[in-house]
């Protein structure tokens, strides 16, 4: 069962830092809690559609992304899960907990990776760091990024930063939790925060195993083939 078909994108043309300013705003401001939509308009992407999906499971969703050279699917584990935002600003609400999914070209912020070798750490690095200036510039302050380097439980390299929300901003978001990988030539981001609802270690836990069912596919994925899959109990 497909949940609903996300409008075209491009991530060459797109600035994901835009879309990061928007979809940072609208997890500290509240409104992603208070946004929740149904699930109406079903419709099934054809193989070589250029977009996002998602598909019903039987212990949440799957997320499809299919956007130019960058193509995976990843698991979202929960009992009650709705999306957020729009076809430009991915996020959930997972029980009560945000999720944004995002993706940069790595040229977007180390044009030079190849040339300069780097690895995936560094690249990891490069893209916090391009990210958190981004971010200060938001906030018009200074924030204090802790970084964790990790390593998913099927051997994968990822980075995972935080830091505490400036004072004043947003008395229910305390910290905004991140992890990355390396996925070819891009960087894919997983977001969420902590509350007083929503722990710290909880939190971490949540984007560990969630990013932990990323699979990646070399071509565009068959978002109809993979769900009949899924309905058949045979799917990623």
């Amino acid at each position: 069962m497909i949940f609903r078909a996300y409008e075209n994108r491009s991530t060459k043309t797109r600035t994901v830092r835009l879309v990061l300013a928007i979809a940072f705003l609208f997890a500290v401001s509240g409104l992603a809690a208070q946004a929740a939509r149904s699930h109406q308009g079903q419709t099934a992407p054809s193989q070589a559609e250029d977009g996002l999906a998602t598909i019903k499971t039987s212990d949440g969703v799957l997320f499809v992304w299919n956007v130019d050279e960058l193509h995976f699917s990843l698991a979202i584990k929960g009992k009650d899960i709705q999306p957020q935002g729009d076809a430009e600003h991915i996020f959930f609400s997972v029980d009560g907990r945000v999720l944004q999914i995002q993706a940069a070209a790595i040229k977007q912020f180390a044009p030079d990776a190849k040339e300069k070798k780097l690895d995936e750490r560094a690249i990891l690095a490069a893209h916090r760091d391009w990210e958190s200036k981004f971010i200060e510039e938001l906030l018009h302050s200074k924030v204090r990024v802790q970084t964790f380097n990790v390593k998913l439980s099927n051997g994968s390299a990822a980075s995972m930063w935080q830091f505490d929300m400036p004072e004043g901003m947003n008395a229910d978001t305390q910290k905004q939790l991140y992890l990355t990988v390396v996925q070819g030539d891009f960087v894919v981001l997983l977001n969420s925060e902590v509350s007083a609802t929503n722990s710290e270690e909880d939190g971490r836990k949540f984007l560990l195993e969630t990013m932990v069912t990323l699979k990646s596919s070399p071509t565009p994925i068959d978002v109809k083939q993979l769900s009949e899959s899924v309905r058949k109990g045979v799917g990623p």
